[in-house]
């Protein structure tokens, strides 16, 4: 079977994703005339600060990576392994975080009056709690896809203890390390939660050379040490998985527990109660009492309504022009092999290394121009911005519920009809449905609740609910903050409840 035809769609699609990056990685190395040169980056090199920067923005993502593994990889064990009350119950409620912004948590929790808050260990605290549901997914992705008769047989012979620490352990240990370097990226190059909890690190640095003095070389050469530090990570992540599924479509647990907590299970599942109570429910309580219960979720949705109706229209554009892109990048990857596909992996992966700053600082170089003018003051640079962002998380949902789908069908149905279109649709499509519903709600959520992107290319006139949130945050409104931050967690529940729905209508559907 041939291919190469959608590499005609792939690559001018992610050259338009990359540009950004690129031009201002010129810019950067350039003089005033268009010549070479190296002047800002080796006086960069010498700077003292920026050193101190960096080592905070590792450490932060660092601490923050170790603390939501150790809140994530027990977690897992316990929903995905064990015979804990409650388990699917649980399971959804541990995933609730995913849909509270990290600056929501930052700003709820810096109100509490905690000493620690102010400091690097209450940014590591906001994204163990942010982001700990990444970790327990993928390790339960791990775990679902170990053979659950090996373990048997490993109790048998050798216990429980010395199985989970020796068998099973060991078996998802590649998913665990790609969830904490998720994380760790993820901590590494956010700018909101450090600039609310006023950290010094790399992104807030980037962002006041650019507002302040609008010097994009030196903004653009501070972002280096990140993405380089970010993309070795996530391709030596890439590299290590290779092919395998780390990112599992299921959300419930297996019938058959591996192990039995025997008198620990009530004490478990208060641990994992605990754990959701401090990252899903003291913060929704938090915002409900600050916007001084319904009368300010009111006063919030009737100030905010246009805000809303611009946002979850970007969203919904931005999502659905992901999944398009991303199934036809993914279905390529999945179905080839070779170098040509290595690259064009790799490369679709750049933007997850790229702080959302920088990203709008690129495209601003690109299409801050005249012939462009039309587009640049309109809803679609907000939309090809969160596109350029968020592509890759889509890609990686797609990517792997297409690699479960057997290429032998294909070739059966090539059989009977020639038709590529109608093999896809009729056969592949049905198949990753449910993925692509999935992926489409990660890709609604994340340019939902971006602000550090969006804050630098928003058009004149027009405002997201997250920038509307953040100005009335430095205005002192906190009531409105928190009854926007409440619409925006509804939002984000409701259309998460309403997929669900279809989620499990279609694949019992496809399971028949």
């Amino acid at each position: 079977m041939k291919y190469e035809k959608y590499l005609f769609v792939i690559v001018p699609f992610l050259f338009v994703i990359l540009l950004p990056i690129i031009l201002l990685i010129c810019d950067s190395l350039t003089d005033g005339s268009g010549g070479f040169t190296i002047e800002h980056l080796t006086t960069l090199l010498i700077n003292k600060r920026q050193l101190g920067l960096f080592q905070n923005s590792i450490m932060l993502g660092a601490l923050s990576s170790l603390g939501a593994s150790a809140l994530g990889v027990p977690a897992a064990f316990l929903l995905y392994c064990s015979d804990i009350p409650l388990r699917k119950p649980l399971i959804f409620l541990s995933l609730f975080p995913l849909i509270i912004p990290p600056y929501v948590q930052a700003l709820v929790w810096s109100k509490t009056g905690m000493p620690f808050m102010f400091s690097m260990t209450g940014g590591v605290f906001v994204f163990a709690l942010s982001f700990f549901p990444f970790v327990m997914l993928i390790t339960g992705s791990g775990l679902q896809a170990s053979d659950i008769n090996a373990h048997h047989a490993a109790c048998m012979s050798r216990g429980k203890t010395a199985t989970a620490l020796k068998v099973t352990l060991p078996l998802v240990t590649p998913h665990i390390i790609a969830g904490a370097i998720i994380v760790f990226v993820f901590a590494f190059i956010n700018f909101e939660v450090p600039d609310i909890l006023r950290i010094p690190v790399f992104p807030v640095e980037i962002f006041c050379q650019f507002s302040a003095f609008y010097d994009t070389g030196k903004a653009t050469l501070l972002s280096f040490p990140l993405i380089v530090t970010s993309l070795v990570l996530i391709w030596g992540q890439m590299h290590y998985m290779k092919k395998k599924t780390y990112i599992s479509m299921r959300f419930d647990a297996p019938s058959d527990a591996l192990f039995s907590l025997g008198r620990g299970r009530y004490p478990s599942c208060l641990m994992l109660l605990s754990i959701v109570l401090g990252s899903a429910l003291i913060p929704v309580g938090l915002l409900i009492k600050g916007s001084h219960g319904s009368e300010g979720i009111i006063k919030a949705l009737d100030t905010g309504l246009e805000q809303i109706y611009y946002s979850v229209s970007v969203s919904t554009l931005s999502a659905l022009i992901m999944i398009c892109f991303s199934f036809i990048v993914s279905y390529y990857l999945v179905r080839t092999d070779g170098k040509i596909n290595q690259i064009l992996h790799y490369f679709s992966q750049i933007p997850l290394g790229v702080p959302p700053v920088v990203l709008g600082i690129g495209m601003i170089r690109v299409w801050n121009r005249e012939w462009t003018a039309p587009m640049y003051d309109s809803i679609w640079i907000i939309v090809l911005a969160l596109v350029c962002a968020y592509t890759p998380f889509v890609l990686n949902v797609i990517y792997a519920k297409l690699i479960q789908v057997p290429k032998e069908l294909e070739e059966a149905a090539a059989l009977f009809n020639k038709s590529r279109f109608k093999i896809v649709s009729h056969i592949v499509l049905p198949m990753v449905f449910p993925g692509l519903i999935a992926a489409f709600f990660i890709g609604f959520s994340l340019s939902l609740s971006n602000i550090g992107t969006v804050l630098l290319i928003i058009p004149p006139g027009e405002t997201t609910l997250p920038i509307s949130l953040y100005n009335f945050l430095h205005y002192g409104a906190f009531d409105m903050v928190c009854g926007q931050s409440l619409i925006l967690i509804m939002i984000c529940a409701g259309l998460a409840g309403i997929l669900l729905i279809g989620y499990r209508f279609i694949n019992r559907g496809v399971k028949k």
